[in-house]
């Protein structure tokens, strides 16, 4: 039988973070193929047209956006869920963290470089 969570911190004193861990784990694994489904819907399904050439270049970027901010929180939890358990584990979550960091660093290269080819190109293509 399911007891509330008062029930279970107060009265059995037997209150466990890794019990709410899994369904946060969840919840972002689960927003992150939710947006990856959306943009396939949209891109490939209902055909959007796009006026833009750099409309692509958009998409990726928000879509990686949504990796990262789900990566993020995978790794905010990690880090919580490693302090509560074993310290020498935390080289892990570092990992974790500076991947996440590397692929931010790489966004914004991206976004920088097709910033700069588009901006270049609208010039020529209007004279």
């Amino acid at each position: 039988m399911s007891q509330g969570l008062f029930v279970k911190i107060f009265v059995d004193g037997n209150f466990s973070l890794d019990e709410h861990f899994k369904p946060i784990v969840a919840l972002t694994l689960g927003l992150a193929i939710f947006d990856l489904a959306k943009t396939i819907l949209e891109r490939e399904v209902f055909f959007k047209n796009y006026a833009k050439e750099g409309e692509d270049a958009t998409i990726l970027t928000k879509f990686s956006i949504a990796i990262i901010i789900a990566l993020s929180i995978e790794a905010l939890m990690v880090v919580f869920k490693i302090a509560l358990h074993d310290y020498s584990q935390m080289i892990h979550a570092f990992y974790l963290i500076s991947g996440i960091a590397l692929f931010v660093v790489s966004l914004g290269i991206y976004s920088y470089l097709t910033k700069k080819t588009y901006v270049g190109d609208i010039p020529n293509s209007t004279a």
